[in-house]
Formats: structure tokens, sequence, C-alpha cells
């Protein structure tokens, strides 16, 4: 890392120190227990966060950006510097997607809660929307769904929607299917609750096949998949699976 990155890294994390909160020792690891990280929590709150990473945290000069926020990402251990570099690579990606894609995929490695993972998918899920990444970034996705990383494996997941009704295109069904039923019964907490929320937003844009799977497989969605999977279905829906599971328990 150069010597200028260094520079940026600790201006940022001043920047932060200075307007954090006081917060006892007790608050701060509940909300570090809560998030699920290791790195240390300020407990700065989200729209101050945004603010400075709007103004760039005060930096005048033209840096590249996303070598930058590279080494923020990789590099810090707290928190909410971490954030500051998904804020501002949220503001670039309109125009530096690219750039983006070069990078993005790599935090990954560096990342150890869902909120932070979560952020990424918003990222994740725009390559696959690209015609120019679409392809190279689906390979990655079904590469990391078999990936002792945890993350990496509900990234395969979550990714693929995202939150159905921000995406203009979807991958086709069966394509998606593959990859979820791959992880159907995965023991980690965190992957199923994005198999939940993958199996949610595939009902949002194809309800009939994504309902058909989840009635097939109904006894093998665990309970923390099942709520978020069955959460926009009708309550006769709902009623038939419920059912199905109930039934599926008694035999065993």
């Amino acid at each position: 890392m150069s010597k200028t990155h260094n520079k940026y890294i600790k201006h940022m994390e001043e920047s932060l120190y200075k307007v954090a909160p006081k917060k006892s020792k007790e608050q701060l690891d509940k909300l570090a227990s809560y998030i699920g990280t290791k790195h240390k929590v300020l407990g700065i709150d989200t729209p101050l966060q945004r603010q400075l990473a709007k103004n760039a945290y005060g930096i005048t000069e033209q840096p590249e950006w996303n070598d930058i926020i590279h080494s923020v990402y990789t590099a810090s251990n707290i928190f909410e510097v971490k954030n500051a570099a998904l804020y501002i690579a949220d503001s670039m990606n309109n125009k530096h997607q690219k750039e983006l894609f070069d990078v993005l995929p790599l935090w990954i490695d560096y990342t150890d809660n869902w909120a932070h993972s979560d952020t990424l998918s918003k990222f994740y899920t725009g390559f696959l929307e690209n015609e120019k990444f679409k392809s190279n970034f689906f390979k990655t996705l079904k590469s990391w769904n078999s990936d002792a990383n945890l993350w990496k494996r509900r990234q395969s997941l979550v990714s693929l929607y995202y939150y159905a009704r921000t995406k203009k295109s979807y991958l086709p069904y069966k394509e998606t299917e593959k990859l979820i039923h791959n992880l159907l019964e995965d023991q980690e907490y965190f992957v199923q609750k994005g198999l939940g929320w993958a199996l949610r937003e595939s009902y949002n844009v194809y309800p009939n096949e994504t309902y058909s799977y989840i009635l097939q497989h109904a006894s093998k969605i665990s309970s923390t998949a099942f709520s978020a999977a069955a959460e926009k279905m009708s309550i006769k829906q709902k009623e038939v699976l419920k059912t199905k599971r109930k039934s599926s328990r008694l035999k065993n």
C-alpha cells in the first residue's frame, strides 16, 4: 500500500473518531454483536457517515478513487471506515462500474458481517444486469457457491436477485435454482438467511416456479430460511406449505 493511500485511510479514521458519540464499551460491544463483526465499531449514525462520504471526507485532490477505496476497505479494521469505502463506491457506481468491477469482487475476502455483505450484494447484483460483466460475474458466483467462506456462499444466493424490485433484468430461473438448491441444507445461519432471501425474491420474479420448488422441498428448508421465503405468499399458500412441513416432521 502506498504512503498516499495510508494518508487517506488515516484521514478517514480521524474524521470518524472526531464525530463518534460517547458510548460505553458495553454499548459498542452489543452493537458489534448485532452486526456480527469483529471489527472495531464506533457507533456513528448512518446519516452522518453518509454525509461525510458524500463530501469525500473533505479530500480536495482527485485520486484514483477505486484504488483508494480498495485500500480503505481491505486495510482498515474499523467498521465505519469500511462503510466509507462502500458509500464512496456507491457514489461512483453509475459512471465507474468498470473500475468497481475490477476491485469489488475482491472485497468479499475482507468481509465478516451481514451489513457489509448485504451492501456488496447491491453492487454484485448490478454486475449481473450489465452485459459486459454478466457472464464473468455469474461464473464467479458459481465458484462462490461451494466456497469454504460462508460470505461467498451467501453472496452466491443474495446477489442473484438482491431486492428484485430494484432490478430491470433477471437471470433465467433454472440458473438461479441450481445455486439455491446446492445450499438448501447448508449449516451456516447466515447462509440460511441468504437462502430465505433468495427464495423470497425468486418468488417475486418467478412465483409459480419458486412456489413449486418450495413445495417440493418444504421439509428440507430450515425454519430460518422458510420464514423469509414465504413472506410474500398468500395465506393459503403459506398454510399449504406449513401443513406439508408439519406432516414431514411427524413422519420423521
